[in-house]
């Protein structure tokens, strides 16, 4: 993050931020979801120096990773409600790589990695009703009702551990989250009619628009080699994925002046985004046959047809659609659940 923070007045304002305007403060403790609040809540109370530098910052930029998501927005929420954080002069921008948000993949469960209890646990984000996922649901809605908080979730395209649809927090669509996804250079093609499906599932969320449960069933066909695959750890590893949140939070409001313009002005009221974080997978992920029915509802859309930007895009799927020819079982299924809605593409 400090590079990034650097590079990015550097090339974007031709500052140099000198070393010491810069605090970090690494919060490692391995544990269940809460005993690491707890411990990092109680390390960040009662240490001086830290309680000090916090509530001197003029800016709180913090990045967390996997299981750290809901530890970290937990801890927020704390530090928020106890005064330790002030919203109202502090403006937190929170990036959330591969967070679990509603757990991992179904089928890894009974994987040797997921026998510790810090690990079990994360498949409780699944269930909408446990304990842990309700005390993360209150915290998520109760950040958000600050005007100064925002999120940026990035998903990873070969994620082995977290589906896309949980890492970016699909049930939620909110004025101050934004989506993205780390694609590996060797993976990115243009041209590809999935990835760019998924990118266009990704602008609809942004724009305040439902994708219709797409990314809940491209999610499995995207997932990596568990014992092979590196998308859940590399994702941290790109200095880009950390600009973006910078960009966001400092090029938006209140500090910028760049609009996401949005196609609708429909967003949750803050008392029903809990209602809208919770979503039953299982059900889901199940049906084969949700996937036609998601990309149908994306191709019906009345408020994707009136905007020329997205109406454009879907004429491009169309064509792209037709000259995709996946090489792997899973996409070669993918295109075979889409083939009776080839007349409608």
């Amino acid at each position: 993050m400090i590079t990034a923070v650097k590079r990015y007045f550097h090339e974007n304002h031709n500052f140099t931020i000198p070393e010491e305007s810069i605090t970090t403060i690494p919060l490692e403790w391995e544990g269940k979801v809460l005993e690491r609040v707890d411990r990092f809540y109680q390390q960040l109370t009662e240490t001086k120096e830290l309680n000090k530098l916090i509530k001197e910052a003029d800016v709180i930029l913090w990045a967390t990773h996997s299981q750290g998501t809901p530890v970290s927005t937990i801890l927020l929420r704390r530090l928020i409600d106890n005064k330790m954080i002030d919203i109202e002069r502090q403006p937190v921008c929170m990036l959330a790589m591969a967070g679990i948000f509603y757990g991992p993949f179904p089928s890894i469960r009974g994987n040797l990695y997921f026998e510790a209890d810090a690990a079990r646990e994360l498949f409780e984000f699944m269930d909408s009703k446990s304990d842990i996922s309700i005390e993360f649901q209150d915290a998520i809605s109760s950040v958000l009702s600050h005007a100064y908080f925002k999120i940026v979730l990035v998903g990873s395209m070969q994620d082995q551990v977290v589906p896309l649809y949980s890492s970016i927090m699909s049930g939620v669509i909110h004025p101050r989250i934004l989506r993205a996804i780390y694609i590996d250079g060797e993976l990115y093609n243009s041209n590809d009619f999935l990835i760019r499906l998924i990118l266009f599932a990704l602008k609809l969320l942004n724009l305040g628009l439902s994708d219709h449960g797409l990314l809940i069933h491209l999610s499995q066909a995207l997932a990596g080699n568990f014992w092979q695959g590196e998308g859940h750890s590399t994702i941290y590893e790109e200095i880009d994925v950390f600009t973006l949140s910078l960009q966001y939070l400092f090029e938006t409001s209140p500090f910028g002046s760049f609009e996401i313009t949005k196609t609708t002005n429909t967003y949750q009221k803050l008392n029903d985004t809990k209602k809208k974080i919770s979503i039953n997978t299982s059900k889901l992920l199940n049906n084969p046959f949700h996937l036609p029915w998601a990309v149908r509802g994306i191709w019906d859309d009345r408020r994707i047809h009136e905007d020329e930007r997205l109406s454009s895009e879907l004429v491009q799927l169309q064509g792209l659609f037709d000259q995709w020819h996946p090489a792997t079982t899973r996409l070669k299924e993918i295109k075979f659940r889409l083939e009776p809605l080839r007349a409608r593409l």
